[in-house]
């Protein structure tokens, strides 16, 4: 089965997917209903003629809020409407196909949210100055993460589900729930050893990913389950907890998106070949931070993935960027007719 249907063109005879991330947090976005809705259809369109084949949908941010009717999470105060529906809707019309996103550990990022500061009991605290991130093995926010993924996949015609911020903002330091459960399945306490503490740590963030995984599979058949990681997979390991490579090995997500953001070709280069070695190529689509590029740059990057890495498609941060630059759709949309 492939992972996300591709375009019927391509660079150099070679078919390749694109996607585009999209969030509606930004002030370019209206609050009122009607003319949000003449700026979705305006912007899916001019992605579906720039032959973009995906909308990566954001359902959950990370300060707490969803975009859409949920009976376990806020919608965001800026809007009273449906958004998830709505996006839905317009992307069936365009032909799009439409993965909401759903950041799974981050509550507040960098400071708590409302939510985790009605629950500090949750955080972790971590080497990092970011204090808004759940402990990963808190059964109480699991199930309400579960429910949130059984809520999107159940009520709405989407193709899959992406999880984003799946990781800790650095080494852990303190986490209650984790501390029992590791005291618990060794018998020690985390400040014997560091290391082995870490590495529990990064097994119940991979356990998150397994279990959002399985609760999908208990759904609905056929649809994907993707993760947004860090590009390096050594260093996403290490600082992040997020062993993305086992979760490819394990089939525990149906491909990965790297965050390979870089406005130097040879950073982004070096990205795409150390993640090539550690990953299945046919699962690994390739992110793109196209806001901080032109578009010679982004063709230039577009060209090493799919060409000369012969790797499957590309994700575009963010859609906000490429509708702020019309030249980058043209450039999206000369790659995908072969120009590169």
């Amino acid at each position: 089965m492939d992972i996300p249907p591709r375009a019927t063109n391509g660079a150099g005879g070679k078919d390749f997917f694109t996607g585009v991330w999209l969030g509606m947090y930004s002030d370019y976005w209206s609050n009122d209903k009607t003319t949000w809705l003449k700026q979705v259809d305006e912007t899916f369109k001019s992605f579906r003629e720039a032959g973009i084949d995906a909308i990566y949908f954001l359902a959950k941010d990370p300060w707490s809020h969803v975009y859409y009717e949920s009976k376990y999470a806020p919608l965001s105060p800026k809007y009273t409407w449906d958004l998830l529906k709505e996006a839905v809707t317009k992307a069936r019309e365009y032909n799009l196909e439409i993965y909401p996103y759903v950041n799974a550990l981050a509550e507040g990022e960098s400071q708590p949210s409302f939510y985790l500061q009605a629950h500090p009991e949750l955080a972790v605290l971590s080497t990092s100055d970011e204090t808004g991130w759940i402990d990963p093995s808190n059964e109480e926010y699991m199930n309400r993460l579960l429910s949130i993924v059984e809520e999107i996949v159940s009520n709405y015609d989407v193709s899959g589900l992406q999880l984003d911020r799946i990781r800790m903002p650095g080494p852990v330091v303190k986490a209650k729930a984790s501390e029992r459960l590791h005291e618990k399945m060794t018998g020690l306490s985390p400040t014997s050893d560091d290391k082995r503490w870490q590495s529990f740590i990064r097994d119940q963030v991979s356990q998150v990913v397994r279990r959002v995984n399985e609760r999908i599979n208990s759904i609905k058949e056929n649809l994907k389950l993707s993760a947004a990681v860090f590009p390096s997979p050594l260093s996403a390991s290490t600082n992040q907890l997020q062993d993305w490579k086992r979760w490819v090995d394990e089939g525990w997500v149906d491909y990965i998106c790297t965050m390979a953001y870089s406005q130097g070709l040879l950073t982004f280069r070096s990205y795409v070949d150390e993640e090539k070695k550690a990953c299945e190529p046919t699962k690994l689509y390739v992110g793109i931070g196209a806001g901080r590029l032109t578009p010679s740059e982004l063709k230039r990057q577009i060209k090493y993935v799919v060409r000369d890495s012969a790797l499957p498609g590309v994700l575009f941060f963010n859609g906000d960027a490429l509708m702020a630059n019309r030249e980058l759709l043209n450039a999206i949309r000369e790659a995908k007719a072969g120009g590169i």
